[in-house]
């Protein structure tokens, strides 16, 4: 492929540099990364490391159904912007973290919970 044609990698590749480099110029540090993608911040469950302000944003925004307790980008982001000063917690929301469920705990609420389900226990779906 040359190096004319728009759709060759190399062309694409100067593309993003080029649109990366005028975004640092026209806006603050802080938000010229917003745009481009975070690893592991569209899976709840992938800790996608440490986030700016701006990047906590568009997380928050991306997990609006997601609970805190559930979603880790969430809690991420939460506690970056808390950290940050763009966000004040209501004095309930700052519980000590639960101690977490034995893995026995899981097993037996997995055997037990889906075996009343199953096979017709008091709460199975009739």
């Amino acid at each position: 492929m040359s190096r004319d044609n728009q759709w060759s990698v190399q062309a694409i590749i100067e593309r993003i540099d080029r649109e990366k480099r005028a975004a640092a110029e026209r806006a603050p540090a802080e938000s010229s990364s917003v745009g481009y993608s975070v690893r592991g911040l569209w899976s709840c469950y992938a800790d996608p490391g440490e986030l700016t302000a701006a990047q906590a944003h568009t997380a928050m925004q991306l997990h609006l159904e997601c609970g805190v307790a559930t979603c880790q980008v969430r809690w991420r982001a939460r506690n970056a912007l808390v950290s940050a000063g763009r966000m004040v917690l209501d004095p309930r929301a700052a519980r000590p973290a639960a101690a977490r469920t034995s893995l026995f705990t899981l097993l037996r609420i997995a055997v037990f919970g889906y075996g009343a389900l199953f096979l017709g226990g008091r709460h199975a779906l009739r």
